[in-house]
């Protein structure tokens, strides 16, 4: 019976609040693969376009997570039903990283059928840093209430990383294409914690 709930609510949230986002997403994809080559890259050179451009998908993804709610009207409505608010943002969380992996994966084999030296560490370190981007634009709309705010964060944080790269550590965004093509735990780790955090604030607002 839950199950039954859960995929009406996933349903409904993919029909009115998911379409919009994910043709964001979609369009930067085909922006990366027109402005960045995808054929026969080092691995240096085919981090470029999955660091500096596809991580943005993150960010058209996750930071308007809560833009509903922020109309009063719908966020009455919505507290109103028996399934908790925090089941909805899960839900709507789970579509959207798994169309960001999707995402990143496609562009992937893009760059794989264009002879590219293009590896698991990319496309996972690629997921990574997207969904890092799109934590720092989620978190700022949930504890400001507005979804303005974070897309302004993931401005920000882009830009900080051309100006502090020495001062960022762990949290560069850019450390593949600097040549350090290991795992990105650290920013895993960071995106789980903003992510849980903005949840938290949008879940206890108003």
């Amino acid at each position: 019976m839950h199950i039954k709930i859960y995929l009406e609510i996933a349903k409904t949230n993919l029909r009115h609040n998911f379409l919009l986002p994910f043709a964001a997403a979609v369009g930067i994809v085909f922006l990366a693969g027109l402005l960045y080559g995808t054929t026969a890259l080092d691995a240096l050179e085919t981090a470029k376009p999955l660091e500096f451009f596809l991580c943005f998908t993150g960010a058209a993804l996750l930071t308007p997570l809560f833009l509903p709610e922020q109309e009063k009207d719908i966020r009455d409505v919505v507290l109103s039903k028996k399934v908790n608010y925090g089941i909805v943002c899960m839900i709507r969380l789970l579509y959207n990283i798994i169309a960001m992996g999707l995402l990143v994966a496609a562009f992937g084999l893009k760059l794989y059928l264009g002879e590219c030296a293009v590896s698991w560490t990319h496309i996972s370190g690629a997921v990574v840093t997207a969904l890092f981007l799109g934590a720092v634009g989620l978190f700022a709309a949930g504890i400001s209430g507005n979804v303005v705010i974070g897309f302004m964060a993931v401005i920000l944080f882009y830009l900080a990383n051309y100006g502090l790269k020495g001062k960022l550590g762990v949290f560069y965004l850019f450390s593949m294409s600097s040549g350090q093509l290991g795992p990105k735990w650290w920013l895993l780790f960071g995106a789980i914690l903003l992510i849980a955090a903005g949840t938290y604030r949008q879940m206890r607002a108003g």
